[in-house]
């Protein structure tokens, strides 16, 4: 496996990914998911870790799989990073069993926030040494925010600069949600989607086998047709769901 660096975003984020000196291709996508992992998702943190296997395994058939790095994230009072930008063909699916750890609150603001921060930060790294990225982010939840330390608007700013840099040729964020039916979440979600300049805005219902395996190809689809749109200088199409 590629040696991996430690990385901190001027807004004090710590993240990880690979030496941009072992990398070996001039152009790369990121995949970033940021899963939900508060109290309310016990129910369905198995099925949501085979959904991530899923994701892997298809994305693995890609045309363009060598160039794509992966990073897994997961959320609830604090953020966490379960493993850095890595090369997709390094990471094996059975290291997501049982990685999701869940308890405690919501912090999705942050989440989100950290998401596209370290993208960029790490964008930057690459395209100082030549490389060519875009991206893509997947934020999955099934409530609001009561654990961030930033509000709503931070999280619009930072998309905003993240269209201003020129770092990244594109970059599209997607907001999964499991709203279960509830109006309040659906409502609150959609705000915040479009209040904050979110790219793309799904709710997948309940998170049953069924709905996470039309999110595995969701996923891995708008992955790959991200990743063959590299080099066009245009962000993909968002795929319906």
């Amino acid at each position: 496996m590629p040696k991996l660096d430690n990385f901190d975003t001027q807004n004090h984020y710590n993240f990880s990914g690979v030496n941009v000196d072992d990398l070996g291709a001039s152009e790369y996508t990121l995949a970033t998911i940021v899963n939900d992992c508060s109290s309310s998702v016990s129910n369905w943190k198995s099925e949501m870790e085979k959904c991530l296997q899923t994701i892997l395994g298809a994305c693995k058939h890609s045309p363009r799989a060598e160039n794509l790095m992966i990073r897994l994230m997961q959320f609830n009072t604090h953020v966490s990073e379960l493993h850095g930008f890595q090369i997709l063909s390094s990471i094996d699916p059975s290291d997501y069993d049982g990685i999701l750890k869940v308890g405690g609150a919501t912090a999705l603001f942050d989440a989100t926030h950290d998401s596209i921060d370290a993208t960029l930060d790490y964008c930057k790294s690459l395209d100082d040494v030549g490389i060519i990225a875009n991206a893509i982010i997947f934020v999955v939840t099934d409530g609001d925010d009561n654990s961030s330390s930033r509000p709503a608007d931070h999280v619009k700013d930072i998309i905003d600069k993240a269209m201003r840099d020129e770092v990244l040729e594109s970059i599209k964020i997607v907001l999964i949600g499991v709203t279960n039916g509830d109006a309040y979440i659906q409502k609150f979600l959609d705000n915040f989607q479009k209040g904050a300049g979110i790219s793309q805005y799904i709710d997948i219902g309940n998170a049953d086998d069924k709905s996470l395996a039309k999110v595995a190809e969701f996923v891995s689809q708008s992955i790959s047709s991200t990743s063959q749109s590299l080099g066009t200088g245009a962000a993909s199409a968002s795929l319906s769901f």
